[in-house]
C-alpha cells in the first residue's frame, strides 16, 4: 500500500526573468505559461486527501510573476490550512512599480509561512551567476519590502554555494542582518548533468581543498543536507509529489528532465502512484538499486561534499 504524500513540490509558473549558471531550467521546461486557476483547483481537488504537511509552491520559474500568485496562494492555504507553505524569490523585481504587484506580494504574505530570498553571491558574483539580475535591483526589493508587514512570514535567505560565490558568504549573512532577515540557509551547487556517471570524490566538486576547509570550519552547521545518504534514504519515492505547470508528475525537484509518469489533469495522483514504471523506480531506490532513473541523482553527487564539510 502507497505511503501518503506529506511534501509537494507544486509549480505554478514557468516564466522566469534570469537565467541562472546553475539553474537547467532551459533544458527542461516546455512552452511558457501560467497555470490558470481552474487547473489549479483541479489540481488541489486531486491532492487533497493526503496529509500535506509541507509544500513549496514554486519550481522553474519566479512565483510572483504568476499574476494571480496570492490567489494561488490562498487557494492552497484554503485546500491545506494547517500545512506549511513555502516560496522562494529571485528579488529581481520592483514591487513599487505598480499598485497591482505590490498587493499581490502583500496579499501573498498572508498564505506564506516561510519565504526564501535567493541571494547567491555579493554584487560581481551575484551578477554572474544570476544574469541578467542587477545587485542595485535586490538592493532596492530589500529596502522596499523592509517596510512591509510581512504577517507572520519568515524570511529565510537562501544561497546557493559554489567555488566562485565561496568568500561572499560572510558578506551575506551581514546583510541579512544589517535588513533584519531570518536564517541563512546554505545549499550546495547541484551538478545538473543527469546523463553524467557519480563520482566519488570531493575533487570532482570544482571546490579547492581550502574553501572546503573553510565551509566546514565556518559554515557546516547552516549547510542543508544529509551526507549519510542513500537511494534507500529518499522520501520523494513515498512520501512527496513533483508537479510541472503542465500537471505532469515527475518524481522528485532534483530530475527535472525526466519523463513524467502521468498526468494530474488526465488521471489521478493515486492511479499515477500505482502505474508501472513509478512503482519500478520507487522500488529500485528502497531497496537501494536505483533504476535509470535515478542513478545519476544529482543529490547522490552531494553526498561525498556533504560529508567532507560535516554535514
Amino acid at each position: 500500500m502507497a505511503k501518503p504524500i506529506t511534501y509537494a513540490y507544486l509549480e505554478t509558473t514557468n516564466y522566469c526573468n534570469l537565467d541562472c549558471s546553475f539553474c537547467n531550467r532551459t533544458d527542461v521546461i516546455g512552452p511558457l505559461k501560467h497555470m490558470s486557476l481552474e487547473n489549479w483547483g483541479k489540481l488541489l481537488d486531486g491532492i487533497k486527501h493526503h496529509p500535506i504537511k509541507e509544500a513549496k509552491l514554486m519550481g522553474m520559474g519566479e512565483p510572483f510573476l504568476h499574476p494571480q500568485f496570492d490567489e494561488v496562494c490562498r487557494m492552497f492555504k484554503e485546500t491545506f490550512p494547517d500545512c506549511k507553505v513555502v516560496v522562494a524569490t529571485n528579488c529581481q523585481y520592483d514591487i513599487t512599480a505598480g499598485k497591482r504587484l505590490r498587493k499581490i506580494f502583500e496579499n501573498a504574505l498572508q498564505y506564506i509561512d516561510m519565504l526564501y530570498f535567493s541571494i547567491d553571491g555579493y554584487e560581481d558574483n551575484y551578477e554572474r551567476d544570476r544574469a541578467p539580475a542587477k545587485w542595485s535591483k535586490l538592493i532596492k526589493f530589500l529596502d522596499n519590502t523592509r517596510e512591509l508587514d510581512r504577517q507572520g512570514c519568515d524570511i529565510v535567505v537562501n544561497y546557493v554555494i559554489n567555488a566562485y560565490n565561496v568568500d561572499d558568504i560572510i558578506k551575506i549573512d551581514e546583510l541579512r542582518v544589517n535588513y533584519d532577515l531570518g536564517v541563512l540557509r546554505l545549499n550546495i551547487a547541484q551538478i545538473w548533468d543527469e546523463s553524467s556517471s557519480i563520482k566519488d570524490n570531493v575533487a570532482t566538486s570544482g571546490y579547492t581543498k581550502h574553501q572546503l576547509d573553510y565551509l566546514k570550519e565556518n559554515w557546516g552547521g547552516k549547510i542543508m543536507g544529509k551526507s549519510k545518504w542513500d537511494y534507500k534514504d529518499c522520501f520523494w519515492v513515498n512520501n512527496a509529489i513533483y508537479t510541472t505547470v503542465e500537471g505532469n508528475v515527475k518524481m522528485c525537484c532534483m530530475n527535472t528532465g525526466a519523463e513524467p509518469f502521468g498526468n494530474l489533469f488526465i488521471n489521478s495522483i493515486d492511479e499515477i502512484r500505482q502505474m508501472t514504471d513509478y512503482q519500478n523506480v520507487k522500488r529500485g531506490c528502497n531497496t537501494n538499486n536505483p533504476t535509470s532513473h535515478c542513478k545519476n541523482c544529482s543529490y547522490k553527487e552531494l553526498t561525498p561534499i556533504l560529508e567532507y564539510v560535516g554535514v
